[in-house]
C-alpha cells in the first residue's frame, strides 16, 4: 500500500506508468461525496481507462489517498466509490 496526495496525483503516477501493479485507489468518504457528479464521473472513466477500481473510506483522511495493489486486502471500512 502506497499513498499520493490527491487522487489526480494518484491517477497521473498510474497513467505515466510511474505507479504499476495498482488494483485500487481509497479515498476519503468526505471528500468523494463533496465533488460533484460530473467530476465523480470523471474519475470513474480515469479509474475505468487504467483498470483501476475506486474505493472510498470513512476513516481515510482527506489529505491523502492510498494506492493499493492486487495483493492487498481491502480496509474493513473501504466501501465502492
Amino acid at each position: 500500500m502506497r499513498r499520493r496526495e490527491s487522487l489526480d496525483a494518484a491517477l497521473h503516477d498510474v497513467e505515466v506508468g510511474t505507479l504499476a501493479g495498482v488494483s485500487r485507489i481509497v479515498v476519503s468518504r468526505a471528500w468523494w461525496d463533496a465533488l460533484s457528479d460530473a467530476d465523480r464521473d470523471a474519475y470513474h472513466r480515469r479509474c475505468l481507462d487504467h483498470g483501476v477500481e475506486l474505493s472510498a473510506d470513512d476513516r481515510i483522511s482527506r489529505h491523502f489517498v492510498e494506492v493499493v495493489g492486487r495483493d492487498d486486502p481491502p480496509l474493513s471500512t473501504e466501501r465502492r466509490a
